[in-house]
Order: structure tokens, then C-alpha cells, then sequence
């Protein structure tokens, strides 16, 4: 008989986001090279759309006070760039999360919404955007494997 873990509801809502970000990462790597600057039927190519979500958890991340990191041209970065900056963005703002919630703060002192909240609005940021490379990556042709589409939803491990 397994023994029930009791509910950590701050150590689980960090390992979410922190999951949610590696999902991005993960998702970048399982693309393609000739997606990642194709022209798109309507709107931005993968690049400028991953160089938007790291655009905007630089902003967050540099109102909580966490130290610079890299931001990414939408025109030049790599895929391989691109996922290593969103790992380092990643690890900003858990460290961010985290001291909050181990301090029992309600905020992070600089950003615009409780901690909770914030962390909420930057997985679903990323969600959606995840659902926009996804589809994209199908406009252009290329279709997921079932093994990744598995992991971005979360019913297999990551690597």
C-alpha cells in the first residue's frame, strides 16, 4: 500500500512552473531546424514567439530584482540559444517564487501581482503560447510525435 504524501501546496505549484518551462524548452528542441525562422501562414515565426516569452519573464523576472539574463533577438537566436535562455529565465523566476513562498510573502516586492498569481499568469503565458508554436509547427508541415505530445501534456517524463 502506498503512503499518501500530504499536500505541499507551495513545493507543487513551484514544481509546476517550474515543469511548465522545461515543456518549452522541450517543445523547442523537438522542432525542426527549417521551422524555427519559416515564414508563417499568418502572424510570427516560432523564433519571434519564443523571443516574446522570454521577453516577458525577463520583464518580470527584472521587476523582482533578479539579476540581468539573456534576451533574444527574434531575427538571429538559435533554437539552441533560445533554450538556453529560457532555462536561465526559468531558473530566475523559481528562485524568485520559491524564496517568496519560503518567506511566507504574499508578493515578490516589484511585481504586479501576489505570488500565486503571478506564477499562474506566466504558465498560462506559456501555455498558450506552446498551443501557438503547435499549431504553427503543423502549418508548416510537420506534425508532432505521439512520444511528444505526450510530454508536452504531461503523461510521459521529459528527458
Amino acid at each position: 500500500m502506498s503512503v499518501r504524501r500530504p499536500l505541499d501546496t507551495g513545493s507543487e505549484l513551484l514544481a509546476e512552473f517550474d515543469h511548465g518551462g522545461r515543456v518549452v524548452e522541450y517543445l523547442i528542441a523537438a522542432l525542426p531546424r527549417r521551422l524555427w525562422r519559416a515564414a508563417p501562414p499568418a502572424g510570427r515565426p516560432i523564433a519571434a514567439i519564443v523571443a516574446h516569452i522570454q521577453s516577458v519573464r525577463r520583464t518580470f523576472a527584472k521587476m523582482g530584482g533578479a539579476p540581468p539574463f539573456i534576451a533574444l533577438d527574434r531575427a538571429r537566436s538559435t533554437q539552441s540559444e533560445a533554450r538556453r535562455a529560457l532555462r536561465e529565465s526559468r531558473a530566475a523566476l523559481t528562485d524568485l517564487f520559491s524564496r517568496a513562498l519560503a518567506r511566507g510573502d504574499a508578493r515578490v516586492k516589484g511585481m504586479p501581482r501576489r505570488v500565486v498569481s503571478m506564477m499562474v499568469y506566466l504558465i498560462q503565458h506559456d501555455a498558450h503560447h506552446r498551443g501557438q508554436i503547435s499549431m504553427l509547427a503543423r502549418a508548416l508541415g510537420h506534425r508532432l510525435s505521439g512520444d511528444d505530445v505526450m510530454r508536452i501534456w504531461g503523461w510521459k517524463k521529459l528527458p
